[in-house]
């Protein structure tokens, strides 16, 4: 037993040592010690073997004492040891993408969503992901593993997708298909919660606890993180924001713009901007165009995007004063229209909230969903870099 507690305890400090590192790079080894209070002797010992292992270079020396003594070497985190692929499967197109452990993208490619059977789907996605191995000259046992994120509802213990609209999916046993194509380890989640992991890893939610990522495109969807933990819900389901009511009036009448889509995402997403501003004009428009003709002083542009606008922000406020988050993040197609949006929202926010929030868009651009995997992956799978 002794034996046992002895190994859990240098394996714990050892995961302490790395992320000491990864966090305040570059660092001595005494100030290591005195940051996480572990012994001097012990915590070389364990550099040792983290640079044995490759986690760790030595970069040089540091500062000399005060007293004019032997500079340290200075040590920093390997974020070539290993890389990791993300993919964001969407409706339309999917996103591949390949990072090393710093979330930065080494290699980046994207095709059509095949819209006849889901072999095609991976088939492509394999013969990408491989391509992409191959072009960077990676050996495979430096692929730590992939993350995944797709457009529905998804059971991340299980692998199955409840239901995904946007690629006609329900309790789809997408783990169990995605074996077939690749041996090395992945987890799958809804594309939001990988959203909201990417913000919180390495975009506008980096040092902050609480957290909503709230995606608008065709529907639209949130991620939720609170202090630091991604929440789910007891189903899978939480951060349907596309199924809050927003309007009672309106919701008596209500027809989901596709099967499936909920009343807000039916009034106020990309599609549904689209369709009310076709109606009025009788000629098929896109959501962009609608906030091109906004812009241009279109009387019927700002009554769609105007009730849009007021019943997305009268969702966000309903957040706020439920989770009190320190930050909101808007990303997804419409969210490029957040210069034009954001007094409106924030007319509204400031009206009917308890407490004011931080409300951003998002700086990530298509690389979006391949951050938020890689980020995915990290936190699913159990490693050194895992406190």
């Amino acid at each position: 037993m002794q034996k046992k507690n002895a190994k859990l305890i240098k394996q714990i400090n050892k995961r302490l040592v790395l992320k000491c590192i990864r966090d305040d790079e570059p660092i001595s080894r005494a100030d290591i010690a005195k940051k996480i209070r572990i012994s001097r002797p012990t915590v070389s010992t364990l550099v040792n073997q983290l640079i044995e292992d490759e986690w760790v270079n030595e970069v040089g020396q540091g500062d000399s004492t005060a007293s004019g003594g032997r500079k340290p070497i200075n040590l920093m985190f390997n974020p070539k040891k290993y890389y990791i692929i993300g993919v964001d499967i969407g409706g339309t197109n999917v996103s591949v993408g390949m990072t090393d452990l710093n979330g930065e993208i080494l290699s980046y490619d994207e095709f059509p969503t095949p819209q006849n059977t889901t072999d095609e789907l991976f088939e492509k996605l394999q013969s990408t992901v491989e391509q992409m191995i191959k072009k960077k000259s990676i050996p495979q046992f430096k692929i730590f593993g992939m993350g995944v994120g797709v457009p529905g509802i998804t059971n991340v213990q299980d692998g199955f997708v409840y239901d995904a609209p946007a690629l006609g999916w329900q309790n789809y046993p997408v783990k169990k298909e995605l074996e077939k194509y690749f041996d090395f380890p992945f987890y799958i989640d809804n594309d939001v919660n990988v959203g909201v992991l990417g913000e919180h890893w390495k975009g506008k939610g980096k040092d902050k606890k609480n957290i909503i990522y709230i995606a608008i495109g065709t529907g639209i969807g949130s991620g939720i993180i609170i202090n630091n933990e991604l929440y789910r819900g007891t189903n899978y389901s939480a951060g349907e924001m596309g199924h809050m009511v927003t309007d009672r009036l309106h919701a008596k009448d209500f027809q989901p713009t596709y099967s499936g889509y909920g009343f807000l995402e039916s009034i106020a997403g990309g599609s549904a901007i689209g369709q009310m501003m076709t109606e009025r004009i009788n000629k098929k428009v896109h959501a962009k165009e609608v906030f091109n003709m906004y812009q241009e002083g279109s009387g019927d542009a700002k009554e769609v995007v105007n009730f849009a606008i007021e019943n997305l922000a009268l969702g966000i406020a309903n957040y706020i004063s439920l989770l009190n988050p320190e930050i909101i993040i808007l990303g997804g197609g419409v969210s490029g229209a957040y210069p034009i949006i954001k007094n409106q929202i924030n007319d509204i926010l400031k009206r009917y909230t308890p407490q004011s929030c931080e409300l951003a868009q998002t700086a990530f651009g298509k690389e979006a969903g391949v951050v938020g995997a890689a980020a995915l992956f990290l936190k699913e799978h159990d490693s050194i870099l895992n406190i």
